[in-house]
């Protein structure tokens, strides 16, 4: 069975653009998304205390060092003191 030249092209032509479909995200990455419960809440460690910090909402839950709930507070404006 002998092929002709326009299938060729044309098996040539599907096998190129599968190679730019398998190939394109090693130079375009898409960037990881979290869209979850905890999507925006941000962590901190100091001197053995745990913060979580809710950045949509303000809200900063602290817990000790033996990781036992301490207190709960909103952030309603940086650099000013805030209620407890």
């Amino acid at each position: 069975m002998r092929i002709d030249l326009y299938t060729k092209t044309i098996l040539t032509i599907i096998a190129l653009l599968l190679a730019v479909i398998v190939v394109k995200p090693l130079f375009q990455p898409q960037p990881a998304l979290a869209e979850g419960k905890y999507a925006g809440v941000q962590f901190s460690y100091s001197g053995g205390n745990h913060a979580f910090f809710d950045a949509r909402s303000g809200d900063v839950w602290e817990y000790g060092e033996d990781g036992h709930f301490r207190q709960h507070h909103k952030v309603r404006e940086f650099g000013k003191d805030h209620d407890h």
